[in-house]
């Protein structure tokens, strides 16, 4: 008699990602070929600042050569230079002059920059976050003895950890941080710079409101992967009571550390923010159980 295949690791799983079609295919395809079957309830949205003023003025001098290096920490930053630049009039791949290097902290923020034309000169091997980007950064003397050239421009999120901008600043350079969005509750209301809400492939995971959550008993085991400290917040306001034996998922140690202040237990911590990261920690949470 012939063995049996073995059934995927995910098998009998559903996953509820709470991110939009457009910023979940790669989390999700990597879940379902491990036999998971995986929701979408978007959480949060993006839009730009009320004011882009000094947005503007940033990119502008990011332009003319002012800063050494500029810092991507996100697929969403990389979304929101490429919109604020066309607002200017400036195609996103002179954005950057060749005498300035862009710095990248992970392969889908690289993968996004790559795709408008500007080539990555630093990103972090392993430990791909914003810790893992700061313990890989030279120190100025080796990218500039004369100590001549030492501004760093970071675009980032307007709830943006310090913790980069500070630990750079502690190795002597001067970091520029500048608000490139907002993060908002799902639906934006402003202008948001991403796909629209509907976006996503025919025929691809379902969505969920908070309320459909709630409703829902699925069938076998439930896990939710909270992707940052504002997703985890949003995922208590909006989906209290969490459900018992729902196995919650936490994305790196800064998302852990937001649970415990919410009382919140991760059932797992996935310490690469990539898609078989992700997987390998649900697999660990399902073997596991849940905690509570």
């Amino acid at each position: 008699m012939a063995a049996r295949k073995p059934q995927p690791e995910l098998a009998g799983l559903t996953v509820v990602l709470p991110r939009t079609p457009d910023r979940a295919a790669a989390m999700a395809a990597e879940l379902a070929d491990r036999g998971a079957r995986v929701e979408l309830m978007p959480l949060i949205d993006f839009q730009f600042p009320a004011d882009t003023t000094d947005l503007d003025r940033a990119l502008k001098s990011l332009r003319s050569g002012r800063f050494a290096w500029v810092v991507f920490t996100s697929v969403t930053t990389v979304r929101a230079m490429v919109r604020r630049c066309a607002a200017l009039g400036v195609p996103a791949a002179t954005a950057v002059p060749s005498g300035t290097y862009i710095a990248a902290v992970g392969a889908g923020t690289r993968q996004a920059l790559e795709e408008i034309g500007l080539d990555v000169d630093l990103m972090p091997d392993s430990d791909q976050s914003a810790r893992g980007l700061a313990e890989s950064w030279p120190h100025p003397a080796v990218s500039d003895p004369e100590g001549g050239a030492l501004r760093i421009l970071l675009p980032q999120a307007d709830l943006a950890d310090p913790a980069l901008a500070g630990a750079l600043a502690g190795l002597g350079w001067d970091v520029r941080p500048v608000t490139a969005y907002c993060t908002v509750d799902y639906p934006a209301t402003g202008v948001r710079f991403t796909p629209a809400p509907d976006a996503g492939p025919a025929g691809g995971p379902q969505l969920l409101t908070p309320q459909d959550f709630l409703a829902r008993t699925p069938r076998g085991p439930r896990a939710v992967v909270l992707t940052s400290p504002s997703i985890a917040r949003r995922f208590l306001r909006q989906c209290s009571p969490v459900p018992r034996e729902t196995l919650l998922v936490a994305i790196g140690d800064s998302t852990a550390a937001q649970m415990g202040q919410l009382r919140l237990s991760p059932d797992a911590v996935a310490e690469q923010p990539t898609p078989a990261g992700i997987a390998q920690a649900l697999a660990v949470a399902v073997s596991k159980g849940p905690s509570t």
